[in-house]
């Protein structure tokens, strides 16, 4: 649903730049949480450093679930602004897809966290595909951002940097 705004509101820009930080934190320390069940496992206890960062990604993780339904909620309720500058459809549906594709990420990857947390493989698997996808898609969009603000000159960066008036 587009809105007539031409940005972001403060709450929808604070929820994109907290899921961000949240999802960089996943990124670093999944490697601990894994480190973390192997030990499990193994009938072992996990070194401090590993212990931590197994429950910063637990926890970070939950934090993204709720962040993602809080921004959803946000997104059909108050709509979000065309999209930036002159029409270009491929662009656009470009656009679009990718912000979909992390709708859908936001929601698959913490929730195949927690089932494979509590029920083990094949979920851990099917969650570790979470990381290449996300590294992925956060290089697509940063790229289309800057391309679009530094290239095409249309004010795209700004609008997730500042709130509409």
């Amino acid at each position: 649903m587009a809105s007539t705004r031409n940005g972001y509101s403060t709450l929808q820009i604070g929820l994109h730049w907290a899921i961000f930080v949240l999802i960089v934190v996943q990124l670093i320390s999944g490697d601990g949480m894994t480190e973390m069940i192997e030990a499990g496992e193994d009938g072992k206890v996990a070194a401090a450093r590993v212990l931590f960062q197994g429950t910063l990604h637990y926890w970070a993780g939950i934090a993204v679930l709720v962040l993602a339904v809080a921004r959803i909620a946000v997104r059909f309720t108050t709509g979000v602004p065309a999209h930036a500058g002159t029409a270009n459809p491929a662009l656009d549906m470009i656009a679009s897809i990718v912000h979909w594709a992390f709708y859908v990420l936001l929601f698959a990857v913490p929730i195949s966290g927690l089932m494979a947390y509590y029920f083990g493989d094949p979920m851990g698997e099917i969650h570790e595909l979470g990381k290449p996808a996300f590294i992925v898609l956060i290089l697509v969009h940063a790229g289309g951002a800057l391309f679009n603000q530094f290239v095409r000159k249309d004010g795209t960066l700004m609008r997730m940097l500042r709130p509409a008036r």
